[in-house]
C-alpha cells in the first residue's frame, strides 16, 4: 500500500432511510435448507461478523465441501441439491440481482459472472497480512446507519454508535486500561484462523444501531436502575440483543452484494449462492423477530416473554449479549430441525451474562410466539444447580456467541492450552474437523469461563 493510499479517509458507514432498510428487510428468500456450520449466532448460518468478512471464494467452497462430505448435499445429473429437496442452487435469471442494483439478474450481472468464470477470475497476489487487511476493509465498508428505535417519529436523525452491553455499568467492569479482549477471525494459508484481539472498550460491542433519542430514553429502565428482574427490563436486555445480531445480518448481505462485484462468477457458484441463500433467511427470522418485539412494545405488553434468571454471588471476567437459535435441548432433544428439513422460521433466544455489584446476572428470554419450542428447555434450565449451569454455559457461549468481552488479564492469566481450547471450541462450531481434533487432543472445551479469578 502507498502513501498515497494510507492518507484517504476511512469511508463513514452509510446512513440508510427507513425505505432504504424495508428494501432489505422485505427480500423474499427462497425455501432452502440451512445448516448449522455456516452460523455462530444461529446455529445453522455463517459465523458473522467474524467470518462474514471472510466470504471468499476459497472459504465458501471449505463450508460446500464440508455439507457435501456430510451427505447435506447431494449430485445428480451435474446439478447439486438440498438433501431431501430437488431445489437447485442458482440465481434466478428474473431474480433480483445479487449485485444490490434492483435489476433482474439475467440483465445485470449473468453476462458478466459468466464471462469471469469462462475467462477464470484471477485474485490479487497478496500476502496474508494485506489479505486480511483488504478482507476487513470490505467489511467495513458495509457499515450503515439506521435507528431500530420503534417510533420513527421520535428519532432526532443523530445516529449514535450505540454498545450493545453497556459501557460504564459493565465493560467498565471488565476492562483493564479502558481494553478488553474479544475474538476476531483472520486468515492463513491453510484456513481461518481465530486469536485474541485487545480493543477499545469505547468501540467494544458497538453498532451504529439507534439514535441518539432512543439509545438514551429507550433503554433507561437498565441504564439507570439495576437489574430487577423486572419484564421490561427483560423485555430491552433481549431486544438489544436481538438488534445488534439485526444489523450483523443486514451488513453481511452488503458484503455478499461486494464479494459479487469484486467477483461475479460467485454469482453462479454453488457454494457461495448456498451461502448468500442462508444469509437473506437468516434476514427473514430477524425481521419477523424484530416484528414481534414492535408489536409488544406498542401495546405496553412485556410480559410476552419467559425470563430465566440466576443470580451468582460472584463477578465474572467476561460480559456477552447475544441472540441465536438453539438446536437441542439439555436431553438431546431436538427443538430445532436444522440439518435435513425444511423448518421455516427459526425463533432466537436471547441472552445476556454481565457482572454487576459483586455478582453476575444471567439473563436468557425467549418469546412466548415460540413456547411450543422452547418451553420444555428452558424447565430443564430451571432445574440445574449453579455448577451445572456454568458448565452448560461455558459450552453455549463459545459454541453460539460471538458477542463476548473479556477482561484482558483474565485472559493473559489462562495458560496457552486454555487459550486455544476456547479459540478452536469457537471454530470448532463452524469445522467439524476442528471439533474431531479437539476430541483427540482431549482440549475440547477445557476452560471455564466461570473462574471468578480477580486481576
Amino acid at each position: 500500500m502507498n502513501r498515497e493510499e494510507k492518507k484517504k479517509p476511512v469511508k463513514k458507514p452509510e446512513k440508510l432511510s427507513r425505505r432504504d432498510l424495508e428494501e432489505l428487510m422485505n427480500m423474499k428468500a427462497p425455501t432452502y435448507n440451512r445448516w448449522w456450520w455456516s452460523d455462530k449466532k444461529k446455529v445453522r448460518n455463517p459465523n458473522e461478523p467474524i467470518w462474514s468478512i471472510m466470504v471468499n471464494e476459497s472459504f465458501c467452497l471449505w463450508r460446500y465441501r464440508q455439507a457435501v462430505s456430510m451427505k447435506v448435499l447431494y449430485q445428480e445429473s451435474g446439478k447439486m441439491y438440498y438433501k431431501g429437496e430437488y431445489t437447485n442452487l442458482k440465481i434466478d435469471p428474473y431474480e433480483l440481482c445479487p449485485c444490490g442494483s434492483d435489476k433482474k439478474f439475467k440483465f445485470c450481472c449473468y453476462q458478466k459472472a459468466r464471462k469471469v468464470r469462462d475467462e477464470g477470475f484471477t485474485p490479487k497476489n497478496y500476502n496474508e497480512s494485506r489479505m486480511n487487511h483488504e478482507m476487513l476493509k470490505v467489511w467495513e465498508s458495509t457499515d450503515f446507519k439506521f435507528c431500530f428505535g420503534f417510533d420513527e417519529t421520535e428519532c432526532d436523525g443523530q445516529i449514535k454508535s450505540a454498545h450493545s452491553i453497556q459501557n460504564n455499568r459493565i465493560l467498565n467492569k471488565i476492562s483493564h486500561d479502558n481494553h478488553v479482549y474479544s475474538m476476531v477471525g483472520k486468515i492463513s494459508n491453510e484456513s481461518p484462523i481465530a486469536s485474541f484481539k485487545k480493543i477499545s472498550k469505547n468501540k467494544a460491542s458497538t453498532f451504529f444501531g439507534f439514535c441518539d433519542t432512543h439509545d438514551t430514553e429507550l433503554f433507561k429502565p437498565i441504564e439507570l436502575k439495576a437489574y430487577n428482574n423486572e419484564p421490561e427490563q427483560n423485555f430491552l436486555f433481549a431486544f438489544r440483543a436481538h438488534a445488534i445480531e439485526y444489523h450483523k445480518k443486514l451488513r453481511k448481505l452488503n458484503n455478499f452484494r461486494k464479494i459479487f462485484k469484486i467477483n461475479p462468477s460467485a454469482l453462479i457458484r454453488n457454494d457461495s449462492v448456498y451461502a448468500y441463500r442462508v444469509c437473506e433467511l437468516d434476514i427473514e427470522d430477524c425481521k419477523k423477530d424484530y416484528e414481534k418485539f414492535k408489536l409488544d412494545y406498542i401495546k405496553k405488553d412485556y410480559s410476552r416473554l419467559r425470563t430465566f434468571y440466576r443470580r451468582l454471588d460472584y463477578e465474572v471476567n467476561f460480559a456477552a449479549s447475544s441472540s441465536f437459535c438453539v438446536q437441542n435441548d439439555l436431553e438431546e432433544n431436538e427443538m430445532n430441525k436444522i440439518y435435513d428439513s425444511l423448518e421455516g422460521y427459526m425463533p432466537s433466544i436471547y441472552l445476556n451474562v454481565y457482572p454487576e455489584n459483586g455478582g453476575t446476572n444471567i439473563v436468557i428470554s425467549y418469546h412466548l410466539e415460540d413456547e411450543e419450542k422452547y418451553s420444555n428447555y428452558f424447565d430443564q434450565l430451571e432445574t440445574l444447580t449453579n455448577e451445572q449451569l456454568t458448565n452448560y454455559l461455558n459450552f453455549l457461549i463459545i459454541e453460539y456467541t460471538e458477542n463476548v468481552f473479556f477482561n484482558p488479564g483474565w485472559i493473559e492469566n489462562l495458560t496457552e492450552s486454555e487459550k486455544n481450547s476456547i479459540l478452536d471450541s469457537f471454530q470448532s462450531s463452524i469445522f467439524v474437523m476442528k471439533r474431531i481434533d479437539l476430541i483427540n487432543a482431549k482440549n475440547y472445551y477445557k476452560f471455564d469461563l466461570f473462574n471468578n479469578d480477580t486481576f
